[in-house]
């Protein structure tokens, strides 16, 4: 037992974690899994709200993952959309680790980084699994922001014959700053002026945008090839939703807080429109799609694949000796 903990910054989060796509994947993959066992406690998100501020929140996802490593802890992540106005980062966050034997934390970690990849390897494992075309070379992405950059590392990761990538935003410098980031890589870009026209042009279509309230209602070029990843949950009308084959990461966590699987729940009293999670996928308990339906992937976001991904970089991380040790951050307490 030791009296203190480490703090790893977005320094030694990088150096732990860029260019692990591929490890990364199959941590999602197995926490799932894991998940799915019942290896684990996953109380729901607490957010919390602000008055006249609907838009900011801070979500706290308490957790726990058992396997061959028994790991609990806690992120909480702030996200305050105006910031990007101001060319800041919407989300912030910080991880808690605590050991199994004492309970007491033992590292804090910077959780934006770790919450953008894991949110990444959910979308690029569904695509992997969902994805009927397995030599896919175009991916469109709607939102052109933090979320959907690291989609298109990690589903580039999976499917390497990607090339084209057409972009759909409200607002056009950041698509063109989306471009910028990556004006070094092979990735050759189309702006796209609607929905409609995105979806015309690609099959794989990932949202990550900021909406609040579904404003796609219907899509009349949404076919039966096309495969949705709804990372931002809320973009989609019951109307949408119940035209699809519906796969989710976790059924109780994600019909909730107005998502768009929550809305359709609230419609139909019943929630035989969602045909099970990833991980049955995975597991093949059910199948990937069906012949007479797109797919819609729903992630609400686990805080087990939070813990997971954190759980790697601490290891990783104490074994090169990296980050900063804060010494006697406990109390001494002696018993007389």
């Amino acid at each position: 037992m030791t009296d203190n903990i480490l703090i790893l910054g977005a320094n030694e989060i990088n150096h732990a974690l860029n260019g692990k796509e591929s490890q990364i994947i199959e941590i999602v993959k197995e926490t799932y899994l894991l998940h799915n066992q019942g290896k684990s406690s996953l109380p729901h998100s607490i957010f919390l709200r602000f008055p006249n501020e609907e838009r900011n929140r801070i979500i706290g996802l308490p957790a726990y993952i058992g396997g061959k490593d028994h790991i609990a802890g806690m992120k909480w992540i702030s996200s305050f959309p105006r910031n990007i106005a101001n060319n800041m980062e919407r989300a912030s966050a910080g991880i808690f680790l605590n050991e199994m034997t004492t309970g007491r934390i033992t590292a804090v970690l910077e959780g934006s980084i770790i919450s953008a990849k894991r949110t990444a390897a959910s979308a690029a494992l569904a695509a992997q699994y969902l994805h009927s075309n397995q030599n896919e070379k175009t991916i469109g992405l709607v939102g052109c922001g933090r979320i959907n950059k690291e989609i298109l590392l990690f589903v580039s990761n999976v499917f390497q014959d990607i090339n084209k990538i057409y972009l759909f935003d409200l607002s056009k410098e950041r698509m063109e700053q989306f471009i910028s980031w990556h004006e070094n890589s092979k990735f050759l870009f189309e702006t796209c002026t609607s929905m409609e026209d995105l979806f015309s042009r690609t099959k794989l279509v990932s949202f990550a945008t900021t909406a609040q309230d579904p404003y796609i209602k219907t899509l009349d070029s949404f076919t039966l090839e096309h495969t949705v990843l709804g990372i931002s949950l809320r973009d989609f009308a019951p109307s949408v939703i119940e035209q699809a084959y519906n796969i989710v990461d976790d059924y109780d966590h994600v019909s909730r807080e107005r998502t768009s699987i929550h809305l359709t729940y609230q419609k139909r009293k019943k929630n035989d429109f969602v045909a099970g999670t990833i991980a049955d996928v995975v597991s093949d308990m059910i199948a990937p799609r069906k012949s007479d339906k797109p797919v819609i992937f729903s992630p609400f976001g686990l805080g087990i694949l939070d813990l997971s991904l954190a759980d790697y970089v601490y290891e990783s991380s104490v074994q090169n000796g990296l980050g900063t040790v804060v010494e006697q951050f406990f109390p001494e307490w002696n018993i007389i």
